[in-house]
């Protein structure tokens, strides 16, 4: 299997890989591909650029063609993610010392190393791991993998959603909080500015009639 098919299978995680691998992308093709970046990235800076931004133009060059892409992505991913394939090593090489040769792991077989990995791994990384090092679990098993994998990663995605929405939520909670203090501080302010200002004029009205009194009581007396 090539990559284009192999990436043609992953497109549901292709987000996910290149975030592994994103670090790797930027500094050893980005950085040297100019025509690639001026093709998909054209006026934004290497740290603007995402996984999310990333994938529409990966996926499009490796469909089309451009297997190096496939191969650097796939290659890199599996150097990160060297304890599965280390798990997998020891396991087919009980099952055959040369298991290159292997054409297909029996049922039995199949099963069990299935069941392990998933247990150990979860089962969009291993998925990812059989699609990308072409391991030989029969297809029914490869169908059942990617239905276990497709659910996990929905429901991860759905939590992160409502992760990034409580942070938004309480994003906006916090602005309506801090504004709400500062009106409250500006009328408090004013208010205060109000009351000096009426003890002000209180004062000062205070001594006009005391004046009125006194002038009064002279007028009073020198008649």
């Amino acid at each position: 299997m090539g990559y284009q098919e192999k990436f043609q299978l992953l497109k549901n995680w292709c987000v996910e890989i290149l975030d592994v691998v994103k670090k790797d992308l930027k500094n050893e093709h980005l950085k040297i591909d100019r025509m690639f970046c001026r093709k998909y990235f054209f006026g934004k800076s290497l740290s603007q650029i995402d996984a999310q931004q990333m994938a529409p133009a990966y996926e499009k060059e490796i469909f089309e063609g451009n297997v190096g892409l496939g191969e650097f992505i796939a290659s890199r991913w599996l150097i990160k993610n060297s304890e599965i394939y280390n798990f997998f090593e020891i396991a087919l090489k009980k099952i055959n010392p040369d298991f290159d040769e292997l054409d297909e792991l029996n049922d039995d077989v199949a099963r069990s190393l299935l069941d392990r990995s998933l247990q150990e791994f979860g089962p969009s990384k291993v998925y990812i791991f059989s699609v990308f090092n072409s391991v030989v679990f029969p297809k029914e098993l490869y169908d059942e993998l990617k239905e276990l994998a497709e659910k996990e990663t929905c429901a991860i995605r759905e939590e992160e959603k409502q992760i990034d929405e409580a942070k938004t939520v309480q994003a906006m909670t916090n602005r309506h909080t801090r504004e709400m203090k500062a009106m409250i501080d500006r009328y408090e302010k004013k208010l205060l500015g109000l009351q000096k200002k009426y003890l002000k004029d209180v004062e000062t009205l205070k001594k006009q009639i005391a004046n009125l009194t006194r002038k009064h009581a002279r007028e009073s007396s020198g008649k």
